[in-house]
């Protein structure tokens, strides 16, 4: 990783907390009362963070947990903080909408370490995760239909691209809670480990993604989203053509190197 001072503090976030550490970004939602719902402060800090993950070159990983006994419970329609209701239309659908695109969007790896209950929009925030640990004590809820409201936040289209379209409506429409072992056990999440253990199961996995070659980790990410949408010979040819850039960095050079001198690579980001 190349030696530059970041130039975003990570600081003034309301309901969050925000940290950078060996190029992982930890996200912490942080209104345990309320079990991390996603109020407007919430919304606006994320979209803030994801906008500064994507730009700042020390930033290499994202890991977004909860504080408490909670992961996020979804809307919370009776807190809006420090924030006026004078927005525009604009302005109000990109705080709630595309937020929750920019997890796919931006190339950088990013985990979701599911610490206790995602609700509603909580499912929708991890499943827009890349990948996601979960904690022997999470457990996740779509509860939209409990409330006769129509699922949002991408859960109709992240859902079914996870756990496959027949279990997405299942759960969807009967919104039982899907605890830990069941959730590993339909793909909703990759792996479950005792709660005291989740965040440092976390961060190995993150940390080893921090060092490895960041370039070519990102466009890995942007290979596997495109091929969602297209056939199998415009993804070849796709791939051939991200490879031709990963071809060029100094660190595949230095993968080919390390391999020939059979030792560990010291990648650089580069």
């Amino acid at each position: 990783m190349s030696e530059k001072q970041t130039i975003f503090s990570y600081e003034g976030y309301e309901d969050m907390r925000v940290t950078l550490q060996n190029g992982v970004l930890l996200v912490t939602l942080d209104n345990p009362d309320r079990l991390n719902a996603l109020s407007t402060p919430i919304r606006h800090g994320l979209k803030r963070v994801l906008t500064e993950f994507e730009e700042d070159d020390n930033a290499k990983v994202m890991v977004i947990t909860g504080e408490g006994r909670g992961f996020c419970s979804g809307a919370d329609l009776g807190s809006t903080g420090s924030y006026k209701q004078t927005e525009t239309r604009k302005q109000i659908e990109e705080t709630r909408f595309e937020w929750i695109s920019r997890f796919r969007s931006i190339n950088k790896p990013i985990i979701a370490a599911v610490n206790g209950v995602a609700a509603g929009g909580g499912v929708s925030l991890a499943l827009a995760a890349d990948i996601r640990i979960a904690s022997d004590q999470a457990r996740f809820v779509t509860a939209f239909l409990r409330r006769a409201i129509l699922p949002d936040n991408g859960a109709t289209w992240f859902l079914p691209r996870v756990v496959g379209v027949s279990k997405a409506l299942l759960m969807l429409w009967l919104s039982d809670d899907v605890g830990a072992e069941e959730s590993a056990e339909v793909g909703l999440v990759d792996k479950v480990v005792p709660h005291d253990s989740l965040m440092d199961e976390t961060m190995l996995i993150a940390n080893r993604l921090a060092e490895g070659p960041s370039i070519t980790l990102e466009l890995t990410k942007k290979a596997v989203y495109h091929s969602l949408n297209v056939d199998l010979i415009t993804q070849c040819d796709y791939e051939e053509n991200l490879g031709a850039i990963v071809h060029n960095t100094e660190d595949n050079a230095e993968g080919r190197l390390a391999f020939r001198e059979k030792r560990k690579p010291n990648f650089q980001g580069k």
